[in-house]
Parts: structure tokens; sequence; C-alpha cells
């Protein structure tokens, strides 16, 4: 060894650690709280079940997306206003529209229609304007007949459930004799569209 001695000992510098950033939410959306935030949770999950929930998507990008469709072709895509949750673009007559889905006390409305989850809403949406266009404020009346969905053939396990639901209702799910399964995967989307 040369130079025989022992090496001083050298301080360290001090290691800083940087103060954590408050964490902020991933979305634009307000904050929701307790029961509100578990049904917001529970209708983004059931609306991404669906197949007709597009996310982010753009205005100008979903009424494209429309403009080949049959009247009354309807997708739900991420409002572009930030103080409302989804919007729901619509094929009518003289073009794409889009109209905003209100989230009042725990309720989705879609004009004077109204439920706790989104798709419910669009199910009774597509119910009632088979007889009578929904009115907005502004003279337009829409009709909404079927959801533009990412995967155009549904599966055999859809369509069974779809018919399931249509022939029995929620309601009826009860009386039938289903293996746990099945049961569980209708009861996961109970809804006709």
């Amino acid at each position: 060894m040369v130079g025989g001695g022992a090496c001083p000992q050298q301080e360290s510098a001090p290691v800083i650690y940087p103060v954590p950033t408050p964490l902020v939410p991933p979305s634009r959306y307000r904050l929701f709280r307790g029961s509100e935030r578990q049904l917001v949770e529970r209708s983004v999950v059931t609306l991404q079940a669906s197949g007709f929930y597009w996310g982010p998507l753009p205005t100008k990008e979903a009424h494209t997306m429309l403009e080949k469709e049959p009247i009354g072709t309807f997708l739900v895509r991420d409002s572009s206003q930030g103080n409302h949750l989804f919007s729901v673009s619509i094929k009518m007559e003289s073009g794409p529209v889009s109209v905003r889905v209100l989230f009042i006390q725990g309720f989705f409305w879609l004009k004077d229609l109204f439920s706790d989850c989104p798709v419910k809403l669009l199910e009774i949406a597509v119910e009632k304007s088979q007889h009578t266009p929904l009115k907005c404020q502004n003279g337009l009346q829409l009709t909404l007949t079927r959801p533009l969905r990412r995967t155009r053939i549904l599966s055999l396990q859809q369509i069974c459930r779809r018919c399931i639901i249509s022939h029995y209702g929620r309601e009826g799910l009860g009386t039938l004799h289903l293996q746990p399964a099945l049961r569980k995967y209708i009861e996961d989307f109970p809804f006709k569209i």
C-alpha cells in the first residue's frame, strides 16, 4: 500500500428530498364524496361495459363518426365542458348534435328524464323517443334509436343477455333458473340497449 495512512472520513453532503407535491385529481371534474363518488364510479364502469361510451372523444370527431349513421344513432362521451360529466352525441335529420347529461343530486338528467344510472337513462330515452321525441329548449326534437358501439358485432353472450333482459326484464331474473356465473353476467349489465 502506498502512503500507508488511513483515509480521512469525508463528510457527505446532506441528502435533500423533494417535498411531495399535493395530489391533483386525475380529471378536470369536481371532486365527488361519499355515495355520490360511488355512484359516479359505478356509472363509469357501467358505461365502459356498454360498448357505446367513447371516453374523451372531441365533439367534432363524434359528429364526424355519426355523419354516416342512421338518424337516431347515438354515443356517449366525456363532456368537453368541465362542469359536466357526459354528453350524448346524436345523429339527427339536420346532422349530428350533442346534448349534455346533467348530474344533479345523485341523478343523471337528459331533458326531463332522469335515473341514477346513465345507461338506464339512455334506455328510458330510447323507449320514450320511439313515441314522442325529446324536446330541447331551442325547439330541437331528439330521437334516440340505437347506440354506436365501438365494436359493431355483439358477442353471442351479449346477444343472449340482451334477449333475456328484453323478454323477462330486470325484475324477472329472479324467476329464472340460471347458473350463478350466467346470472352474475346478466346482472352486471341488465340493460336492453
